[in-house]
């Protein structure tokens, strides 16, 4: 498993889904069946390493439009989300989270909780075990960037800010 392969089953089950979480949730959940217990250890690192990648106070700002509010919990959802959209939309986002503006799924639930599970899931049917965590691969202590207050949003991230007016 590497990188490629990674975007790849995110930007098929996203397009097979048509962009319902949900369904693609369960298109993974096929495509990860599909690997061996190696190659499910190496989408989980990958996974968290964008996730981690991702953990960044402006990007929080974009979920909080978007959401309405965004809990710590939420937010890593909401990561969840964004890697489930494809390479093309996430590095865009990590970029200038206010490119989020232009997509027309805006409109529903931004955070997606069983995608961060879903490796651990397949690997524990698979083999009666949990799966092993990369210690070496850990959750930083405070995000990316400044920290922002509410009222700031609007300047922040304009474009996003007027589409959730």
């Amino acid at each position: 498993m590497n990188k490629e392969t990674f975007w790849k089953i995110m930007l098929e089950t996203n397009k097979e889904s048509g962009g319902e979480p949900t369904t693609q949730q369960k298109l993974i959940e096929k495509k990860l069946n599909e690997l061996s217990t190696d190659e499910l250890i190496e989408y989980d690192n990958i996974y968290r390493e964008l996730a981690n990648n991702a953990y960044d106070w402006k990007l929080w700002a974009a979920a909080y439009i978007v959401n309405g509010g965004c809990s710590d919990d939420s937010f890593m959802d909401f990561r969840g989300w964004l890697i489930g959209q494809g390479e093309g939309i996430y590095s865009s986002a990590l970029a200038n989270p206010d490119t989020l503006s232009e997509l027309d799924n805006l409109e529903e639930d931004m955070d997606w909780e069983g995608y961060g599970y879903l490796a651990f899931t397949v690997y524990e049917k698979k083999t009666g075990k949990e799966m092993p965590i990369n210690s070496e691969i850990s959750h930083p202590s405070k995000p990316k960037g400044e920290e922002w207050d509410e009222d700031e949003l609007d300047k922040l991230l304009p474009k996003l800010s007027k589409k959730h007016d």
